[in-house]
């Protein structure tokens, strides 16, 4: 079987992510977050053997804290285990750079996404209130989850 590789997301991939958001989210982060976070944030793509990218995140580090700001498979990669490896890579980069503890916000509405970091060990610890916007012009709550990266 022909695994995925993962590699340094650049300036060059914008477009794929663009079209990557749009088809998985309802509020897609729009071309200029997406610029922004690869010139200050830390970005990998998942890609096929083909050279498709079909998975990313971006992530920075605040101290000992990782900020994961965004991870995302494409549609039909989903459900196939490689938001858990793109994932498992963060914790092990993050962890390697001295981070003691990854933090994230998730939708409530998101299950997929609340499964995956529950079985990564992530733990609630709090909440923000109207921190993702809807389609609807509505503001939804945040999930503040928290993984320790230290054993």
């Amino acid at each position: 079987m022909n695994t995925p590789s993962l590699r340094p997301l650049t300036p060059q991939d914008v477009d794929v992510l663009c079209a990557i958001e749009r088809r998985n989210f309802s509020v897609p982060w729009t071309r200029r977050q997406l610029l922004e976070s690869l010139s200050q944030h830390q970005g990998l793509g998942m890609t096929a053997p083909s050279g498709t990218l079909f998975g990313y995140t971006f992530f920075m580090q605040v101290f000992q804290e990782i900020h994961l700001l965004d991870l995302v498979i494409d549609q039909p990669w989903q459900r196939q285990g490689w938001g858990r490896a793109l994932l498992d890579e963060v914790i092990t980069r993050t962890r390697a750079q001295g981070a003691e503890c990854l933090l994230l916000e998730v939708r409530p509405s998101n299950e997929a996404a609340l499964r995956l970091y529950r079985s990564a060990h992530f733990q609630p610890i709090g909440t923000r209130r109207g921190y993702y916007a809807t389609p609807t012009g509505k503001r939804e709550d945040a999930l503040v989850l928290r993984r320790a990266l230290t054993p």
